[in-house]
């Protein structure tokens, strides 16, 4: 599988994760007892849990599969850094 589309999903996977990370976070910070539509404060905790899990997970295959490109823009910019202390 091309790196570009394993990119890909993973991003499409985080996005969703995180949609729903922050819907359920914001259902439960407002719902205090019952039930949200036909979802009860139970399972709602249950989805939030699982999707800051999957989350999790895939934001750290994220920076594996990335890791040449975090390492290049780290190098440019403590390369800027020390340049821009050498001119001042």
């Amino acid at each position: 599988m091309k790196t570009s589309r394993v990119r890909a999903i993973i991003s499409t996977i985080l996005i969703l994760a995180a949609v729903l990370s922050l819907s359920t976070g914001a259902i439960l910070y407002f719902l205090q007892y019952g039930m949200w539509l036909c979802f009860t404060r139970g399972f709602l905790n249950d989805v939030h849990a699982l999707s800051g899990l999957v989350m999790g997970f895939f934001i750290i295959v994220h920076f594996i599969i990335n890791r040449q490109i975090y390492a290049r823009e780290i190098k440019i910019l403590l390369f800027r850094e020390k340049k821009q202390e050498n001119q001042g």
